[in-house]
């Protein structure tokens, strides 16, 4: 896996690192929340609800890292070789990006909804320091051989053997299981963990109501003031 640190002869050297100020962010008081799981867990399925029903800012850092490819600059040509590459993105220009995004929807989200983020233990410690910790950390716990059953599911055609396939899922799981564990130990505190084999619509409900909890706790926001 690519490391987390850039390099003095980084690619990424256009991209200003921590140049975003997000104090703005931090002063609104409204809650951050990260959606993590691993391939096949039901974050995509799950997030538009979460997203529509509180009116969060939905970040997608996959989605944002593909906006930015398209872009088409030096930046996002090399953002388009780690991905192809199945490396991780510099924590900081990931950061960078995420920040921006949260800043230009400030005037209108009720809260920021970050899926598939953090991958690894030192997105999540660059997060913390530059923008601030989650208030909620929601973790959807799927087994292996069910992700796996799901991702298969979805595969309608192909170009590749089944085979080669399978094997990638399953590398693909692995690498999020190894990845994931620290995140989980270092948010332990803030950690609710949601049975995510279970019909949607119950595992929607299990997510609202531990958000609802966090919510009650926070002067900027209530559970009433969600979009029902």
């Amino acid at each position: 896996m690519g490391n987390c640190i850039k390099p003095a002869d980084s690619p990424f050297t256009d991209i200003p690192s921590d140049k975003v100020d997000i104090t703005p962010v931090k002063e609104s008081g409204l809650p951050i929340i990260f959606l993590i799981g691993g391939p096949g867990s039901g974050k995509r399925t799950q997030n538009v609800q979460i997203a529509r029903r509180y009116g969060f800012l939905n970040v997608v850092t996959s989605d944002l890292l593909r906006e930015e490819v398209a872009t088409g600059t030096r930046q996002a040509v090399t953002l388009a070789r780690f991905m192809s590459e199945n490396r991780l993105v510099p924590s900081d220009i990931l950061v960078e990006l995420i920040k921006t995004r949260m800043l230009n929807s400030l005037g209108i989200a009720r809260g920021f909804l970050l899926t598939g983020f953090p991958r690894e233990k030192g997105q999540s410690k660059y997060f913390d320091k530059h923008i601030r910790p989650p208030d909620l950390v929601l973790y959807l716990c799927v087994r292996n051989s069910v992700m796996t059953d799901r991702i298969l599911a979805k595969i309608v055609t192909t170009t590749e053997r089944q085979d080669r396939n399978f094997e990638e899922i399953k590398k693909r799981i692995k690498t999020f299981s190894k990845l994931n564990k620290p995140v989980l130990r270092r948010y332990s505190a803030k950690l609710c963990v949601i049975d995510g084999e279970r019909e949607e619509s119950i595992v929607f409900e299990d997510i609202c109501r531990a958000i609802d909890d966090v919510l009650r706790n926070l002067p900027s926001t209530s559970p009433a003031k969600a979009t029902k």
